[in-house]
């Protein structure tokens, strides 16, 4: 008797699950280099104020992988209820917000409200696993574990389009 394994999902795969905003797909491509990123400090415990989640480089970032090296090089700004709304300042750079169920907290949505109000170029991404409109999320992961979070990384650093450039060269040159 021999055992099959199921070949384990690749971050492509797992990232065509997600749910996406309408022209979010075509955006990606304008925070793929610097970018602000605006974590919303959403919490699984009150009391204790554990974090669901910690930076995305931190949290999912295969060890020195060129994905989570060129995400880890962005700044990250934590935002928890509380505080100004307005603490993400105009800026020129584009800025990606990450947050946990965004639409069910007032104070996130008045952070997403703010940011997009003086930031040219946002992108909001929702780690939650529901997802009822693309009012605060222009993409829903629907998890946060290290392969969704991984999936998210390479596809907000264009990972799987340099994988697919290596593919083409090396099938090119065979």
């Amino acid at each position: 008797m021999s055992l099959v394994l199921d070949r384990p999902a690749t971050s492509e795969v797992i990232a065509r699950s997600f749910a996406f905003a309408p022209a979010a797909q075509d955006a990606l491509p304008a925070f793929r280099g610097r970018c602000t990123v605006v974590r919303l400090a959403t919490v699984d415990n009150e009391l204790l104020g554990v974090p669901r989640w910690s930076t995305l480089a931190e949290a999912w970032a295969e060890p020195d992988s060129p994905s989570g090296r060129q995400w880890a090089a962005n700044p990250v700004v934590s935002v928890a209820e509380g505080d100004d709304p307005h603490l993400v300042l105009a800026t020129q750079a584009p800025v990606v917000i990450v947050g946990v169920d965004n639409e069910r907290s007032a104070w996130v949505r008045a952070v997403v409200d703010a940011v997009r109000a003086s930031c040219r170029s946002v992108l909001v991404v929702d780690l939650g696993h529901r997802l009822t409109g693309h009012a605060y999320a222009d993409i829903a992961t629907f998890g946060f574990d290290r392969a969704r979070g991984g999936a998210l990384l390479d596809l907000l650093t264009g990972a799987h389009e340099h994988a697919h450039e290596h593919r083409a060269e090396r099938d090119g040159a065979a």
